[in-house]
């Protein structure tokens, strides 16, 4: 028994570092945004003691799932949001401005900081068999790396994807979309280069054609947009 107890104690020693690490670049006050734009005075103020399950978390004029919030955790590179029983009422990823991502129900949602927290990412990501976002360079939500199939959609660029005139690689490039700049999809495809979707016409002065769903470089395969705005 004494030997357990002292293992315990130094798994406990060892983590500790990361979790305090953790602790210090998201603690402070966050203001929700929701995928309507709606916020209301919904902040989040992240902790730095150990609570009940992780870090301790409240909610103010927050409604829903969120003003259940009691707790917060890192896992994988994700923030996630914790209720009263302990499990994730929402999980967030840095984009290097904001934390993006989703309650537990499927609404998307972006944390801001209030706090002067940096999210950005300043040390480069653990080598990780996924679909990455490419601001942060963890695994990317599950919602976004799925293909769209439910048209129209707005979606929010992750990268700078070049627009071609046709659903080919060697095709015209004729623009590109930025990161974070929200444009309208209308459809998907499968091509020899991997999924395009289609830029539907007149979206904030982009041109009509076709984007990179998921693109691959030297560092890996990574998501080109998100699947909500």
């Amino acid at each position: 028994m004494r030997i357990r107890h002292l293992l315990f104690a130094v798994l406990v020693s060892l983590a500790s570092p990361a979790l305090a690490q953790d602790a210090g670049r998201y603690a402070g006050d966050w203001q929700v945004t929701t995928g309507d734009g709606g916020t209301g005075m919904c902040r989040i103020n992240l902790a730095t003691s150990s609570g009940t399950f992780g870090y301790w978390a409240t909610s103010l004029g927050c409604l829903g799932p969120l003003a259940m919030v009691n707790g917060w955790r890192t896992e994988g590179g994700n923030v996630h949001l914790l209720g009263y029983d302990g499990n994730a009422v929402a999980t967030f990823s840095p984009n290097g401005r904001a934390l993006d991502g989703r309650s537990a129900n499927g609404e998307p949602m972006v944390l801001a900081p209030l706090s002067g927290q940096n999210v950005a990412s300043n040390m480069p990501a653990p080598a990780q068999n996924c679909i990455r976002h490419p601001a942060s360079g963890y695994c990317a939500d599950a919602t976004d790396i799925a293909v769209p199939t439910k048209f129209p959609l707005w979606v929010r660029g992750a990268h700078l994807l070049n627009i071609r005139a046709m659903p080919d690689g060697n095709s015209q490039l004729i623009g590109q979309t930025q990161p974070g700049q929200c444009f309208m999809i209308d459809s998907c495809q499968a091509t020899p280069e991997g999924i395009r979707c289609h830029i539907a016409p007149g979206q904030n002065g982009l041109p009509t054609g076709y984007v990179l769903k998921h693109f691959t470089d030297e560092n890996g395969t990574f998501i080109g947009f998100q699947n909500f705005c």
